[in-house]
């Protein structure tokens, strides 16, 4: 058996991983499907996630992919029944505009707070649910530095994250009683294709001034694998992750 196909520490463990065609989503489904569990991946775009089902079919990790918008609330109604016996759920799908806040546009401001944090909440309902009527499961919310400071060019999303941080402690308040672990992953700046789309001229040079490297998408998702595949008795609340200095 090759090192790929060992029996993980989370065989037999079915993880449903949102924004999973890029980023940190992606590497996330790869790391959980290295450790032995099942994935079921979603996102909008379907060739990213059979690309990436190939990708860990491979080494031998099983990953469904059911292709959608979070944002479409009969969508996450069938996602819901489609995961139902998910054990852990990784709520990690979310959009980023920089720009000053002056300059947002109603648009950008409405679909970072649709996709961050209405899409996020209503996906942690459902599978909330499913994981209070058998009594287990674990929900990971990605959120991030910004949950807790505000970054000049960052303003609407550090308010989503800040909102997420939020609904993450009220989950692990309201599920505790049912044995349901919470988890809230709060990575600082992370080096992925979120910000291709930055035009504005003052991002630009803000990104181009930094003094450090940012986390990788995979130091990430180390992260949350260790939040999964900690014992029944611990559950890490809070993991904060910090880019060192160059």
């Amino acid at each position: 058996m090759s090192a790929g196909m060992r029996q993980g520490r989370l065989a037999g463990r079915l993880a449903l991983v949102t924004g999973a065609s890029a980023g940190i989503g992606r590497a996330t489904a790869i790391a959980l499907a290295r450790e032995g569990a099942q994935i079921i991946a979603t996102s909008r775009r379907e060739p990213e996630l059979q690309a990436l089902a190939a990708e860990c079919a491979a080494f031998g990790g099983s990953v469904r992919v059911f292709a959608g918008d979070l944002g479409d609330a009969g969508f996450v109604t069938e996602l819901g029944a489609f995961c139902a016996e998910a054990d852990i759920l990784v709520n990690n799908a979310g959009v980023l505009t920089y720009a000053p806040l002056l300059e947002l546009t109603s648009a950008q401001i409405e679909e970072m707070f649709r996709v961050n944090v209405l899409a996020s909440i209503q996906v942690s309902q459902v599978m909330g649910a499913a994981m209070t009527a058998r009594k287990r499961g674990h929900i990971i919310v990605m959120t991030s530095l910004s949950a807790r400071n505000v970054n000049r060019l960052a303003v609407v999303y550090a308010a989503t994250k800040h909102a997420m941080s939020a609904v993450a402690k009220g989950l692990r308040i309201e599920l505790k009683p049912f044995g349901i672990k919470v988890t809230e992953i709060a990575p600082g700046m992370v080096e992925t294709d979120i910000r291709i789309t930055s035009t504005h001229a003052e991002v630009l040079a803000s990104l181009k001034s930094r003094t450090y490297r940012g986390l990788s998408a995979q130091d990430v998702a180390e992260s949350v694998v260790y939040a999964a595949c900690t014992g029944d008795n611990c559950c890490p609340d809070l993991i904060e992750l910090r880019p060192t200095p160059a």
